[in-house]
């Protein structure tokens, strides 16, 4: 699908796409207890979720060892999770996935669960895993995915709590918190300090009725956009529940560089006459932060500076390539010696942004259009977070067309 995007104002009241980290950590915690999720949005990473989740619990519930096969598509948070809570229940499965997943390499985890016998056939999708971790204190590095720590604190839930000790450098620790965090509010006992992690045994079945709470930096897109336009947005939906404060700190980021933005009553207010101050923000605690980093830093004339980009070649396309590539497709000028440095001349320029098969590009290329023109192509993408991310910023006054 292309998107021609024409130049727009963009103002208004939207409501947050729903988080698909905390979606995807609360359907886990299903494994665990009763979890309602109400008005749960479907994008397809929270599709996969849902689905690897049914044939895992059905395969419990049945007394059977064997998951069969599980297409987790796109969903890296979902893979990532999966594979060490399949290995301390001792279950059998193959999983599958889509091409963006099958190029991103799973060597570190691979390597750390046949270090606790468990086999898993390659480092890269599709694969076979099967065997049973039987050790309640692990030790695993920290410097690749806080997904899988994650999925180890549910598969220590499941087998009667543990010990999980990180073995330095620990990357994106605001989403182990978020984990704990998550899993705290619904009854579980887990203390996270510093580089350990204990992991107490339920005493009784998880509970949790309700919505899942808006994502801040999907929302940060429209953001990006009102201010980019000169315009100005209200986004609705945004409690955190103390579930997702590294993520929020993208609205202290966007006001202490001079525009209006502020949280109220679970809105996020955002507001600005194009003026833009510099930055320099390290996103090594929060990788995903880079691309709406990018965009704001396209507002106004400057240079910027995201640094603790090491992750960013491991996302759904090389973002460190993606993110520069989309940027200089409308005049701006980055560099990527020592994280990445953006300069924004003023020369901007209608732009084409190519097929990245990546949700957080085709965001980023649409924003960047919304101010002078431009083509975004594989713009379907944007499903794998935020289905509605088109319709919304067409309500707000986004001339888009949209185009098989």
């Amino acid at each position: 699908m292309r998107a021609q995007v024409s130049p727009s104002v963009i103002k208004g009241t939207i409501r947050a796409p729903q988080s698909k980290s905390i979606a995807i950590r609360l359907l886990f915690a299903s494994l665990l207890g009763d979890v309602r999720l109400e008005k749960l949005e479907h994008s397809h990473d929270v599709d996969a979720a849902l689905s690897a989740i049914d044939q895992v619990r059905k395969t419990i519930d049945s007394s059977d060892t064997d998951v069969g096969i599980i297409d987790v598509g796109g969903s890296g948070t979902t893979l990532r999770m999966l594979l060490p809570i399949l290995a301390f229940l001792g279950l059998k499965c193959t999983i599958m996935g889509d091409e963006t997943l099958q190029k991103r390499p799973l060597t570190v985890i691979r390597s750390w669960l046949e270090a606790n016998g468990v086999s898993m056939s390659s480092d890269h999708l599709p694969l076979a895993i099967s065997g049973k971790i039987s050790s309640r204190n692990v030790e695993i590095p920290g410097s690749e995915s806080s997904q899988y720590i994650s999925g180890i604190i549910y598969g220590l839930l499941l087998s009667g709590g543990g010990k999980i000790r990180l073995l330095p450098p620990v990357r994106s620790t605001s989403y182990i918190e978020m984990t704990c965090s998550v899993l705290n509010s619904l009854g579980c006992s887990i203390y996270y300090h510093g580089l350990d992690i204990s992991v107490q045994a339920l005493m009784e079945p998880l509970k949790f009725s309700g919505e899942v709470p808006g994502d801040f930096l999907l929302s940060s897109f429209y953001a990006a956009a009102a201010l980019i336009t000169k315009g100005s947005v209200n986004i609705t939906g945004l409690s955190s529940r103390n579930w997702s404060m590294g993520d929020l700190r993208i609205v202290d980021i966007v006001g202490k560089s001079g525009a209006g933005s502020y949280v109220e009553d679970d809105t996020w207010h955002v507001s600005g006459n194009g003026d833009f101050l510099s930055f320099t923000e390290d996103i090594e605690d929060s990788p995903d932060m880079a691309v709406s980093l990018a965009a704001f830093s396209a507002i106004s004339g400057g240079e910027y500076r995201i640094l603790g980009t090491s992750l960013l070649e491991i996302k759904e396309s090389n973002r460190i390539q993606s993110v520069s590539r989309t940027l200089e497709a409308f005049g701006i000028e980055v560099s990527t010696d020592n994280g990445m440095n953006i300069r924004n001349n003023g020369n901007w320029h209608s732009g084409i942004v190519k097929d990245w098969k990546d949700h957080r590009i085709a965001m980023l290329g649409t924003v960047l259009s919304l101010r002078s023109g431009g083509m975004i192509y594989g713009a379907e993408a944007v499903a794998k977070s935020n289905p509605r991310f088109y319709d919304d910023l067409i309500r707000l006054g986004g001339k888009i067309s949209l185009r098989s």
